[in-house]
């Protein structure tokens, strides 16, 4: 919280991560892109086709300050509960409750499918779980 104070500062590090991980062209898909640091915006190198630093992210279409994902994403990774919409609204201090809700839904799926990607092997540590233990037909004794 204390290295993304303001706009610039999450808008820079986003930059930053957005750039690690490529562009991709909508219209060509092309990866070569440069920053026109004037437009605030990514241009493809073969068709010349722009992209902002939101498209093609889950931040698309929304008007909310990259400082507000920011804090969104903070808060409900750094609970072991989830967080309710309302709270995250109240914390940010934001008047209507739909587009917090869109976020924090749009957060929520993009965890998802990271965590879907992992499968957990070989010995795993829990804290404070419950769990049942199904065994395939074929492995019953």
């Amino acid at each position: 919280m204390e290295s993304y104070q303001d706009e610039e500062s999450c808008k820079l590090k986003f930059k930053e991560v957005r750039d690690k991980a490529g562009v991709t062209c909508k219209r060509c898909s092309g990866t070569t892109h440069y920053w026109l640091q004037s437009k605030q915006m990514y241009q493809c190198k073969k068709c010349r086709f722009r992209t902002s630093l939101k498209s093609g992210t889950i931040l698309e279409a929304s008007k909310l300050s990259f400082q507000y994902w920011f804090i969104a994403m903070y808060l409900m990774s750094s609970t072991k509960k989830s967080i309710s919409v309302y709270e995250v609204q109240r914390q940010l201090g934001h008047k209507r409750y739909e587009p917090i809700w869109a976020m924090t839904h749009k957060i929520r799926s993009a965890m998802d499918t990271r965590d879907n990607k992992y499968l957990l092997q070989e010995n795993v540590e829990v804290d404070e779980g419950f769990f049942e233990t199904i065994v395939p037909e074929d492995q019953k004794e």
